[in-house]
């Protein structure tokens, strides 16, 4: 990214992520080129609008801005430090022990991030047909082909991927998302309830040998 990470813009979105991160997205772009979206829920951050615009490049579908996939919210104190200052206090907050971490005095608390992000993000699964029952998924008859495209940021969709995979909250996140990273839920049905599960892509396959000889 570049620029104010903290801006909420509106598309179209232009100058928020840098060389590097452009040619991120448009790998991400690449690898969903074959994969029908049906709705795209974004986080409001310039840097993911202008990820989800380049991924949805050539379709007709419209990113919808979701406020409660904002990245981890710290105090007003700590975003108005300069880089090199707040990059000091984040290095000495690593030298406590994870348990002691649930909330400090940096900003939103694990519990609190939990509670901004779950209850809306399964408001917006209701929109689309998708029920939150008996500890699996309802689906309505059109969600059944559905697919959903979520671009939001690592701490958030930790706290998505948790809360949906049933693994219990913590402060220190459980998955590793490289930028502008691929991760795939599935919804498997039994006896009519869906239950979330994580698809892990096979390895792609290693680029051919150069031929051997003059």
């Amino acid at each position: 990214m570049q620029g104010d990470p903290y801006a909420c813009l509106i598309p179209p979105v232009h100058g928020c992520l840098s060389a590097r991160g452009a040619a991120q997205a448009l790998r991400a772009q690449r690898a969903l080129a074959g994969v029908r979206i049906d709705a795209a829920l974004v986080s409001p951050y310039g840097r993911a609008v202008e990820t989800a615009q380049v991924i949805l490049q050539g379709r007709a579908l419209t990113p919808h801005l979701c406020d409660f996939l904002r990245e981890w919210l710290p105090n007003d104190a700590l975003r108005q430090l300069p880089a090199e200052q707040h990059a000091e206090v984040m290095r000495r907050h690593e030298h406590t022990y994870v348990e002691e971490q649930w909330k400090t005095e940096l900003g939103e608390g694990c519990f609190e991030m939990y509670a901004r992000i779950c209850p809306p993000f399964l408001a917006a699964l209701r929109a689309h047909g998708i029920h939150r029952r008996m500890g699996g998924f309802v689906l309505d008859p059109p969600a059944h082909d559905m697919h959903i495209l979520v671009v939001a940021h690592g701490g958030t969709l930790n706290v998505l991927l948790c809360f949906l995979l049933g693994l219990p909250p913590f402060p220190l996140g459980q998955f590793a998302f490289e930028l502008t990273g691929l991760a795939t839920l599935a919804f498997i049905g039994q006896m009519g309830i869906f239950y979330p599960q994580l698809v892990i892509p096979a390895a792609a396959d290693p680029a051919p040998a150069p031929p051997s000889g003059p």
